[in-house]
């Protein structure tokens, strides 16, 4: 039997017209409306008013989970008002900082310093290092006073700096000759804005706006607009931008709400609704078929599914990982999944590797680690009368033991391990 030859590029027909729509990263698509958000940009819109006014605009706290829309809305109405000062002769400047990964506001005033560099001088402006913070902020506040005009500066994820609320507390107090500024932090955390501190909140707190989770109606409005412009022979009909008027050759009828009725059950994230929609786009046209059916959507979250569980278990610590498999190889051998009952499992392995061993309570801390992770779930319940409480450990609902294996069996430090639970 002649061996099978791997797919060429080019030659193969397509569901899509324009496959990036499909992309949940706001960098790849930009919505150019977002119906679901009417309320929300509006008070936006409130925020940002004054500027039209020859005023300064309002400092606002956006909130909500990910994935509800919070900066394609800010982006969105940044971008409305740069349009109309760029047709007003108004000088205008917005700065957006992603602020993930950066811990400290030490960290967002360098990446503030560079985009506003960036302004005047183009791109490719290193980080200042080696500064003191209070350095830092006077040269930001030296880049606004050259720059002058409005500043809008967009702090997205900006609960990544923790309690270091040190930028915000300046950057809201700031008073530069002659630049007017706005202040607009985005952040996942709700409980954010209670631990900065008193003066940071009453300062940075003049507007605070929540994007609530999208519900299914929301997400399957979401998802039509998206697979119109994305995908052919797809369309509304009678003018009608929604889901119940979308058309379409390429998508059975129940994806779009198999899709967002999945999303909807878990988070309202329309980034993981699109994410799901266009996984399983790929895996229909992959296969030839020139329609997604719902069996695509589940393969896709399936897919998803195990990815997710693949980066989240290779990123742990050898130890994490030992104590995962021991609880596979207790639910393996219908072992009772006690603490005291996999703390001795957990010997032997590290023996059988010779790896280092760490006591009952340590190994209990790291069993809890993967329960936060969800990669393990915990039940605590009592022993009996007068003899305490005791955990049991076991995989999470979507973790199998197979799964779990196969993640591992290439890991060097642990691959011998593997081969003992299975065998």
């Amino acid at each position: 039997m002649p061996a099978k030859m791997s797919k060429g590029f080019g030659n193969e027909e397509t569901i899509y017209q324009d496959i990036d729509v499909l992309e949940a990263d706001v960098g790849k698509y930009k919505p150019s409306e977002l119906p679901e958000r009417e309320d929300e940009l509006d008070k936006l819109h409130m925020a940002l008013r004054p500027v039209t006014m020859d005023g300064s605009p309002r400092d606002v706290l956006v909130y909500g989970p990910t994935g509800q829309g919070k900066t394609a809305g800010v982006q969105l109405k940044a971008d409305q008002l740069q349009a109309w000062a760029d047709e007003n002769d108004h000088q205008l400047e917005v700065v957006h900082i992603p602020c993930k990964g950066a811990d400290k506001s030490y960290h967002v005033l360098t990446r503030l310093v560079k985009e506003l560099r960036e302004i005047r001088k183009g791109q490719g402006v290193d980080e200042p290092s080696g500064y003191q913070r209070k350095q830092l902020f006077e040269m930001v506040l030296d880049e606004l006073e050259t720059i002058g005009g409005t500043v809008i500066i967009i702090l997205d994820e900006i609960d990544a700096i923790g309690e270091d609320d040190y930028v915000l507390y300046e950057l809201s107090r700031a008073n530069p000759d002659p630049v007017k500024i706005g202040l607009i932090g985005i952040t996942n955390d709700l409980q954010f804005r209670n631990n900065l501190d008193a003066d940071v909140r009453s300062s940075l707190g003049q507007r605070e706006i929540t994007f609530n989770p999208y519900n299914s109606k929301h997400l399957k409005n979401i998802l039509a607009r998206r697979a119109v412009l994305a995908l052919r022979d797809t369309y509304f009909e009678s003018g009608q931008e929604d889901f119940t008027h979308l058309q379409s050759e390429v998508l059975d009828s129940g994806t779009i709400p198999l899709t967002a009725s999945m999303a909807a059950q878990e988070t309202g994230d329309a980034r993981q609704a699109i994410e799901l929609l266009s996984y399983a786009c790929d895996l229909a046209d992959d296969e030839g078929t020139g329609t997604v059916a719902e069996r695509h959507v589940r393969a896709a979250k399936e897919e998803i599914e195990k990815e997710a569980l693949i980066d989240t278990i290779g990123a742990e610590t050898t130890q994490r990982k030992i104590a995962l498999l021991t609880v596979v190889s207790g639910e393996l051998n219908d072992s009772t999944g006690e603490t005291t009952s996999l703390h001795r499992l957990y010997l032997d392995l590290c023996n059988y590797i010779d790896a280092n061993t760490l006591k009952q309570h340590t190994f209990r801390e790291k069993l809890n680690d993967l329960v936060h992770s969800n990669v393990l779930a915990k039940d605590r319940h009592g022993r009996g009368r007068g003899q305490g409480m005791s955990n049991t450990y076991s995989l999470a609902g979507d973790v199998d033991p197979e799964s779990v294996l196969e993640t591992l069996e290439d890991d060097s430090r642990v691959s011998d391990i593997v081969d003992v639970v299975r065998s």
